[in-house]
């Protein structure tokens, strides 16, 4: 028996000429929707529970009840409780990073102005996100300890990757600047921003101008947004 979605992509509009319909393809893109929009929901969820009461009052029976499903059908896409927190913490830590890098491709050629915008983001990010500060300083927020059991993924490691990512802007936009200095320079603004990010002593505002300072004493590079080379570097005999 043909079901009601069937007959929907079946029927045909007077006057209109359906071309290259696969309704088994539409079925398909149908279903993965669905499951991408159910996992997203699932992780809405267990994030609120955490951020309002903490990692050990979630209860995969109370999410699945809020967003509609079964408990079994949210075994089935996650697996284990702590196998959704995995997926929570990954989906955090993907749109932090996201999240830096963008501010960073939003300032070609400008260092001071590159790093006051990350590290204003990361640490504003990171203090109101108590997921997202936890995963990258491993201190529980709030005092919240069973939230640390997930993060398979420690501070060390965290540090490398914004490392690495502030690291290869840099040598994209200077690729004649001294590794060493470049090297230097990232190790000290990303450490000092996670140190802002424990100690909150300053504004985000404050912590991304001070870094920029540091960043520019660090490695002092030419603003390639004033004078910039057609090849992409900078060009040391124009004007």
């Amino acid at each position: 028996m043909s079901s009601s979605y069937d007959k929907c992509c079946s029927t045909v509009v007077p006057g209109v000429r359906i071309v290259g319909v696969n309704t088994v393809d539409l079925r398909a893109e149908t279903r993965a929707y669905a499951r991408s929009r159910l996992r997203e929901l699932a992780l809405d969820a267990a994030r609120r529970v955490v951020l309002e009461r903490g990692w050990a009052a979630v209860r995969m029976g109370a999410i699945a009840t809020e967003i509609g499903i079964s408990r079994q059908s949210l075994h089935a896409e996650f697996g284990t409780k702590d196998d959704l927190g995995n997926a929570l913490v990954l989906r955090e830590t993907e749109e932090f990073f996201t999240g830096v890098q963008d501010r960073f491709a939003e300032h070609p050629g400008d260092l001071a102005g590159a790093v006051s915008d990350a590290a204003e983001y990361l640490v504003s990010v990171a203090r109101e996100n108590p997921l997202v500060g936890t995963i990258l300083t491993g201190t529980p927020a709030g005092g919240d300890v069973s939230f640390l059991s997930l993060l398979t993924v420690r501070g060390e490691t965290l540090i490398a990757n914004a490392s690495a990512v502030v690291r290869a802007w840099v040598t994209e936009q200077w690729p004649a600047a001294d590794p060493e200095d470049v090297r230097l320079m990232v190790e000290t603004i990303v450490r000092l921003s996670l140190s802002h990010v424990l100690t909150p002593t300053k504004t985000p505002e404050e912590v991304g101008a001070d870094l920029a300072v540091v960043a520019c004493r660090c490695l002092p590079l030419p603003d390639l947004s004033e004078n910039p080379d057609p090849a992409g570097g900078w060009n040391p005999s124009a004007p």
